[in-house]
């Protein structure tokens, strides 16, 4: 309310509105009083009170702002409104009182600010469904600017996330989540200011922890992966395998490639699981540990040639839900008794090979007779085993100048070979049922051209001297009679075998195995 006296210097006063921005320097301009008289003169003095009156000077009747580098007028910390009251004295008494209101003008001197309860590290299940609403992220403007929210793009885990709607904040599943695949998920969020010029922007990286949820099957281990994706981990059909001979029983087998195991495909819950036979234990003859995964054998076969092999399926299910559970096929193969490794009929064979142009040639041994190689195993009857590998040991040198067939013939590449030079190789000899190795040294020399096989160890006999007329042919024919008489000779043998194993079939006994109570030499091989 003005107070005004009759015809004195104070008069003309009233109250003033003025404006000013936030942040303008020291002196700026507020207002003009209206005052009849000018402060100058003696006997009239303004003076300014009130809560914000520290903010203004007079200067006359002019008005302006009292502001310094550390004092800063800031409409987000001191208000939008000033207010102050000037009064007039006159001889030194108050003659007029009017009151100054000031309004701070914002100006966008702020930066969006991420509420950090809004952007802290976030715990997320795998099985949270996609287009649902994860977080909402939130941002202020001190200038209350309109805010509006971006995923960067070239964050690492952008395409897992979208905003629902600009300005909400809301940010949305976009693909499903996969614990077995990413664990952990970085995101780049902006608060950007749409309403201004500057267009200020805030950032925030937020961290998203996937946690695992149950919704992958056991997994026989080792784990073939056929694929990988949201849904679920697939593994190639396990397939263990074990041996066994005819006659044990009670014991533990021993699987290949390693002990029957499965584990939850839930990396971060690993469920335990409970194992069962569901085919194949053959009236109790299998039995498995439920919680181990540990087969035993409690009867023997007694008879490998009607029961070669057994076939068992295995499950294993979790113990907190059996419609999760995972099946593998064990086989079980019963062998032959292995009581005797296999044996060469001489530790050191010595072979010859006629130098020829021609690329491979049989190798020969003393009097010109065909070399064969032969380990005989006294587990079966006649010494042979059906089972037998040979091979070649090829950390010798001169192995890949030579190749062995599985009937123990060995082969020159002759061309390849230096007459009279000599060739050192070690044959090796392989039960493929019981692993049992067998090694000889084998000695070839190549001879010179037109040189005879020698007759004995100390080279006796006679060196043949016939010429050139007609070798080639009369080589031609002894070898394809050789070979043709070989050929004969090893489908004798076989179709003989197989006689006497079906034959023994009928009379349920035990044909290659020889008896525990009545040693048996083995049988020779006559063609």
């Amino acid at each position: 309310m003005c107070l005004f006296l009759a015809a004195n210097d104070c008069d003309g006063g009233h109250d003033l509105l003025a404006k000013v921005k936030e942040n303008s320097l020291m002196g700026t301009f507020i207002a003009t009083l209206s005052f009849t008289a000018h402060p100058s003169a003696n006997h009239m003095r303004l003076k300014l009170s009130g809560k914000d009156a520290d903010w203004f000077y007079l200067e006359g009747r002019t008005i302006r702002l009292n502001s310094t580098l550390t004092k800063i007028i800031d409409r987000e910390i001191h208000g939008s409104l000033l207010t102050a009251t000037v009064r007039c004295y006159e001889h030194k008494v108050l003659q007029a009182e009017h009151r100054i209101m000031v309004e701070v003008l914002n100006e966008n001197d702020n930066k969006p600010e991420f509420l950090q309860s809004s952007v802290h590290p976030l715990l997320l299940s795998e099985l949270t469904a996609v287009n649902s609403v994860v977080f909402t992220a939130q941002a202020t403007d001190a200038d209350r600017d309109t805010l509006t929210y971006v995923i960067d793009e070239t964050s690492p885990d952008a395409r897992y996330f979208r905003v629902d709607l600009p300005n909400s904040g809301k940010v949305i599943l976009n693909k499903p989540l996969d614990y077995e695949i990413k664990t952990q998920l970085r995101l780049i969020l902006y608060a950007v200011e749409t309403n201004t010029d500057e267009h200020y922007n805030t950032t925030a990286t937020i961290i998203i922890n996937v946690t695992d949820g149950d919704d992958q099957y056991p997994q026989f281990q080792p784990c073939t992966l056929l694929s990988a994706n949201h849904n679920n981990r697939i593994c190639a059909n396990s397939l263990y395998t074990a041996n066994i001979t005819e006659n044990e029983q009670d014991i533990v087998l021993d699987f290949f490639p390693g002990p029957i195991q499965a584990v939850d495909g839930d990396e971060g819950l690993r469920t335990p699981v409970k194992y069962t036979i569901l085919s194949g234990a053959d009236n109790g003859r299998f039995v498995i540990d439920s919680n181990s995964g540990e087969v035993r054998l409690t009867r023997r076969v007694e008879n490998r040639l009607l029961i070669p092999t057994l076939r068992l399926r295995v499950m294993a299910a979790q113990t907190d839900d059996p419609l999760k559970y995972a099946i593998a096929t064990v086989l079980v193969r019963v062998l032959a008794e292995n009581r005797f490794p296999p044996q060469f009929n001489r530790s050191t064979y010595q072979g010859f090979v006629s130098a020829s142009t021609s690329p491979a040639s049989l190798i020969m041994t003393y009097g010109n007779k065909l070399l064969i190689l032969e380990a005989t195993d006294q587990d079966f009857t006649d010494g042979f085993n059906p089972r037998m590998q040979y091979s070649l040991n090829s950390q010798h040198n001169s192995s890949r100048l030579f190749y062995i067939t599985q009937e123990g013939l060995l082969i020159a590449k002759t061309s390849w070979l230096h007459p009279g030079h000599k060739y050192f190789l070690e044959v090796l000899a392989t039960d493929l049922e019981s692993g049992d190795i067998v090694k000889a040294l084998l000695h070839v020399e190549a001879l010179q051209k037109g040189h005879p096989v020698p007759q004995g160890p100390l080279g006796a006999g006679h060196v043949y001297s016939g010429g050139t007329v007609g070798v080639s042919g009369v080589c031609l024919i002894l070898l394809a009679i050789t070979l043709f008489t070989l050929v004969w000779c090893i489908r004798m043998i076989r179709e003989k075998q197989d006689h006497v194993i079906w034959t023994n079939v009928a009379d349920s006994r035990h044909p290659n195995v020889v008896r525990h109570d009545i040693f048996m030499k083995p049988a020779k091989r006559t063609c």
